[in-house]
């Protein structure tokens, strides 16, 4: 897809926005001139939406966001199925196979092809004995059916899974999600922090969504993998080359930005449009045309120009995080 953004464009005054963007979300169009600039508010647009396969869908619905606002969301279910790129390979069948066979894995900010020299290695990687995730012949531990899937993914790893490259097909899954994205955004005067699953999340915290947005193929946003639980049963869990793999009870979604899914690119050079953040905002990819992130982002990678509005870059796959915090009301 190479569309130019189209949206309806609602003005505010940049120096008031947070004061009165609740009271302007019933308004077609605004102007606030108190200081003589206008600012623009960019509604999601729903024809970005992939519906034409019917692995996606979309409604508009009312909706209450977290801070009581009361307006129209776009009601998305999607059963994260991309149709704009192949989904794996994730493990070598063997521990000869090249880089072409495997995925990729993250460690400490770094990512690695998950080829068979990598499977072979990781006890040397690790510095620990206790990996060895290959028979006698070379051939790799990996979940053949639909109920090792279930049951060698799940958190509390058992030992007959330990030494496991976890990869889930998706014709084992048939997973039908339904999320709700504010159509006219609404920030705020502070960030939520947004969650991380319940293995990292910390007690007495209020957080915001888990899912981080969504895909215009409908494939969601995710929270950042647990590496330390997956790590701790002698496991990995590799991503494709898109960055995304497959849970038992999710489907297919991704932890990182690879350029494989529908991106619409600006006509300005600015980084191009990956999806939709869970609080209405734009989600764009870390780098623009020449390869440079912007300079003036804020603590959750937001930040503002006249075409967009306020929207966000993500992170690197790297990072195993695409977003930490949200600037937008979501819907609750």
């Amino acid at each position: 897809m190479n569309k130019v953004l189209k949206s309806r464009h609602i003005y505010i005054n940049f120096m008031v926005i947070f004061s009165v963007i609740a009271a302007s979300c019933g308004s077609e169009d605004q102007t606030v001139a108190a200081d003589d600039t206008s600012y623009t508010v960019v509604e999601v647009d729903a024809s970005l939406f992939a519906t034409e396969e019917g692995n996606v869908s979309v409604t508009t619905v009312p909706c209450t966001l977290s801070d009581g606002t009361s307006t129209e969301c776009l009601q998305i279910t999607s059963q994260h199925i991309p149709t704009d790129h192949q989904m794996g390979p994730w493990c070598p069948a063997t521990i000869n196979d090249g880089p072409e066979e495997g995925g990729l894995w993250i460690d400490n900010g770094n990512v690695y092809n998950v080829d068979g020299a990598f499977i072979e290695n990781l006890a040397s990687f690790y510095n620990d004995d206790g990996w060895k995730m290959y028979d006698n012949d070379g051939n790799v531990f990996r979940f053949d059916t639909q109920i090792e899937c279930e049951r060698g993914a799940d958190p509390n790893i058992e030992d007959e899974y330990m030494n496991f490259c976890a990869q889930c097909l998706p014709s084992w899954v048939n997973a039908q999600e339904t999320y709700l994205i504010p159509i006219r955004p609404v920030i705020q005067k502070e960030s939520t922090q947004l969650g991380d699953g319940p293995t990292l999340d910390q007690p007495g915290v209020n957080y915001g969504p888990l899912v981080r947005g969504l895909a215009f193929n409908g494939v969601r946003f995710d929270h950042p993998a647990d590496l330390d639980i997956i790590l701790s049963g002698y496991q990995i869990a590799p991503v494709d080359a898109a960055g995304g793999h497959i849970n038992n009870r999710l489907g297919y979604h991704y932890h990182g930005d690879m350029g494989q899914s529908t991106r619409i690119q600006q006509p300005d050079d600015h980084s191009a449009m990956i999806g939709y953040a869970l609080d209405g905002h734009g989600l764009y990819a870390q780098l623009d045309a020449e390869g440079n992130e912007p300079t003036d982002l804020d603590a959750c990678r937001g930040h503002y120009d006249d075409t967009r509005g306020y929207h966000y870059h993500v992170m690197p796959l790297a990072n195993n995080e695409f977003l930490d915090c949200f600037y937008g009301a979501y819907a609750e």
